[in-house]
């Protein structure tokens, strides 16, 4: 039935302009319009928020408050180097992995038992606030005990059961300690946050407290016993070393011993004398060389007779004379030389002297030379004496070393055992000294203070929450009516989805009747409802002159969508334009005008439609409103079965003969049978739909059983409009 009416909707001469207007815009939503009409159910906003409000104030106030101490602690990766060599126990070498680990070692029951032993010394009671055990339970933790109760056997109580009962306190307060805390790391940095939060402001502080001071006592502890441990360990280990040391020194006196009983000598001293010998070898080859140097140098310029070079060799007194004498005797010939030849006697006399001279040097050189080669021969000598003496120490030195090789093998043994002893000696001072210095690698940089208000629940922010969720909550209700409403919003929203244009809108007012309406139009001519009015009678030309009398009918899908009170309004604002107007109320079952008016009447519609009266006898002239009106006296539902469409058609032709304008108010088309009926005897139909209350398929429906029928509308009229819903481009607002 449904594809049935929507192929007649859509054939017709409707049909191409709906389509054409219905894809322009057909899957767009104004937002504008939709926070428009979620501003006009901002009390459903405000009724949400303000019971998620006050809800959950109401529930904040039933949780117990807790609260928040916090305590901080810093991984200083600084080191502390109080002595120059290398520490017994190296600081820390921070990365991530290294806080998650102690994060970790925070959370471990070692260190929450030492802090529950801590607090107990403090406060023996403290404790009770956070141990399960001494909190009324729950119903389902009692019913739970009770099953599992008739499944375990019963223990003898005794020590064994004291000693399990203080055993099964600490897992209960480890347990609830890792659930009251919580560990973190303060961004990038190297600082561990400690928070703990309990009903007890004192206590929280105690145990945030009590956990970092026991995390820092606890690492310097570690840090102090594995210090001692290592020094006990050392001091062991010098121990040992030094009776080695003494042992293996032992061992190389008393090999010495026995070798210098054994060999005379020892490899040292004949080492010496081996240096000696080799130092003086040396200084003898030197001289032997020399020496032969010098005696072969002589007997070469001996036999060249090259005396002036040989006088600067020896120093003997008698060959220093000579070689005076000699110079003196030649130049004494080189003076006689200048005047006389050789044959002159006393140059002869002066050569004869040159020549016993010259004789008397070979001589002395002679005897110069053979003292040279007796001092050659004496280094040689002594050179051959040095080098026998060099080697047989040699080999006394080769026997001593064969016999002392088991020597050096006990000292250098005793030598590793003298470095060993001294290093772990000072290595033992050194983590003696380490062992008092010790400091824990992280220290406390905030301490935990005394909270002055509860960190949970906090009633004002989660009173604030609460608003805030429900005001989102009615805003999600209203967004949700408005975009999944069925009803036309706007001008435009009806324009495009029925295809038909919209001739105006009539503003939403309270009026307690149509005469209210009337007095408002007559009040402020120029005001919003005149001039809607005005538009919608300038639109169907009602104003024109030269237009023929017409007749209009008001039609509705259904019922309240304002066609009495539109009629009226626009038969006045017609009447306004010196035209004569009369309104024929066809609404047998509601007879809402007579109803209103009471206006005295001879005749009425009924029995103008019985044939009892004319028609001019059934109008009703003396209205009073401004325009006549043909109506029943009372609501009549008979007159449905008698009146037919060739019968309204004439009436209303006799009327154009009085009238300029004839409006017919109708009843809705879809509850009423006649409306069709009313619908075929006029000249014009203006469709009226009240703004955001009629559905879209019932404004279709009518659509389609009008065009079922042939019939086709002018417009039309948006009515009841809620002004703050649209703009001002769909209102009539002019300031004047």
């Amino acid at each position: 039935m449904v594809a049935s009416m929507t192929d007649i909707f859509d054939r017709g001469p409707l049909a191409p302009r709906r389509r054409s207007a219905a894809t322009q815009d057909g899957d767009s939503v104004d937002l504008r319009m939709m926070f428009r009409g979620v501003w006009n159910d901002r009390f459903i906003i405000l009724g949400a928020a303000l019971a998620c409000g006050i809800l959950a104030a109401f529930l904040v106030l039933q949780v117990t408050p807790r609260y928040t101490s916090v305590s901080q602690i810093l991984l200083d990766p600084r080191e502390r180097q109080v002595i120059t060599n290398q520490q017994v126990v190296s600081d820390l070498k921070l990365s991530d992995q290294v806080v998650a680990s102690e994060l970790s070692i925070m959370r471990s029951n070692l260190l929450l038992e030492k802090v529950i032993e801590e607090i107990d010394a403090i406060d023996p009671k403290a404790l009770e606030i956070l141990d399960p055990a001494e909190k009324s339970p729950r119903f389902i933790d009692s019913v739970t005990s009770s099953m599992l109760g008739l499944f375990r056997r019963s223990k003898s109580d005794g020590a064994g059961s004291a000693e399990m009962a203080e055993r099964a306190r600490l897992e209960r307060l480890t347990w609830a300690i890792r659930r009251s805390v919580t560990l973190s790391r303060d961004g990038k940095a190297y600082v561990i946050t400690i928070k703990a939060e309990t009903e007890d402001p004192g206590f929280s502080a105690l145990l945030a407290a009590t956990i970092a001071e026991q995390y820092v006592a606890q690492q310097l502890q570690g840090r102090r016993n594995t210090a001692t441990q290592a020094a006990d360990w050392i001091e062991t280990r010098v121990e040992d070393l030094r009776k080695q040391v003494e042992l293996a020194e032992a061992a190389v006196e008393d090999y010495r011993a026995d070798s210098l009983e054994k060999n005379g000598t020892s490899a040292d001293i004949v080492s010496q004398r081996m240096v000696s010998l080799n130092k003086e070898l040396i200084a003898t080859r030197v001289d032997r060389v020399a020496a032969e140097a010098r005696y072969n140098e002589m007997a070469r310029l001996l036999e060249t007779g090259g005396f002036d070079a040989l006088g600067s060799m020896f120093t003997s007194d008698t060959i220093k004379e000579l070689d005076t004498r000699r110079v003196e005797i030649e130049a004494t010939d080189a003076q006689w030389a200048e005047r006389f030849d050789d044959n002159h006697p006393e140059r002869r006399r002066i050569a004869g002297q040159l020549a016993e001279v010259n004789r008397a040097l070979s001589v002395e050189f002679q005897r110069a030379l053979d003292a040279q080669r007796n001092e050659v021969q004496i280094a040689q000598i002594r050179e051959n004496t040095i080098r026998e003496s060099l080697e047989y120490t040699e080999a006394q030195y080769l026997l001593v070393s064969r016999s002392s090789i088991g020597l050096r093998q006990l000292e250098r043994q005793a030598e590793v055992a003298r470095n060993m002893y001294s290093d772990l000696l000072n290595r033992y001072a050194e983590t003696r000294t380490q062992e008092q210095l010790q400091q824990a690698d992280a220290r406390i940089i905030e301490r935990a203070t005394l909270p002055g208000a509860p960190s949970a629940p906090r009633p004002k922010l989660m009173t604030f929450l609460g608003l805030v969720i429900g005001g989102l909550l009615g805003f999600g209700v209203a967004a949700f009516r408005q975009l999944s409403t069925r009803a036309y919003r706007s001008p435009v929203d009806l324009a495009l989805d029925t295809g038909v244009p919209v001739l105006g809108t009539t503003p939403e007012r309270n009026w307690a009747s149509t005469a209210a309406a009337i007095r408002e139009i007559e009040a402020d001519p120029m005001g919003p409802v005149a001039e809607a009015m005005k538009k919608v009678r300038n639109e169907l030309k009602l104003g024109e002159e030269i237009v023929e009398p017409q007749s209009i009918a008001l039609l509705s899908p259904l019922q309240d969508e304002g066609k009495t009170t539109t009629t009226v309004l626009l038969a006045r604002v017609s009447e306004l334009a010196n035209k004569l107007v009369v309104v024929v109320d066809c609404d047998f079952r509601k007879n809402s005008l007579q109803n209103e008016y009471q206006l005295p009447m001879e005749h009425d519609l009924g029995e103008l439609i019985r044939g009892d009266c004319s028609v001019l006898d059934a109008v009703n002239t003396d209205t009073g409103l401004g325009f006549d009106l043909l109506a029943n006296r009372a609501p009549d539902p008979t007159c449905t079965d008698l009146l037919t469409t060739e019968w309204l058609r004439s009436t209303l032709d006799e009327l154009k003969q009085y009238y300029d304008v004839i409006l017919v108010n109708c009843p809705a088309i879809l509850p009423v049978a006649e409306t069709l009926v009313l619908a075929r005897a006029v000249d014009q139909r203006v469709m009226l739909v009240r703004h955001n209350s009629t559905a879209r398929s019932a404004a279709r429906r009518c659509l389609s059983t009008l065009e079922h029928n042939e019939l086709d509308i002018v417009g039309q009229i948006m009515t009841r409009v809620d002004p703050r819903m649209l703009s001002d481009e769909d209102l009539y607002r002019y300031n004047y």
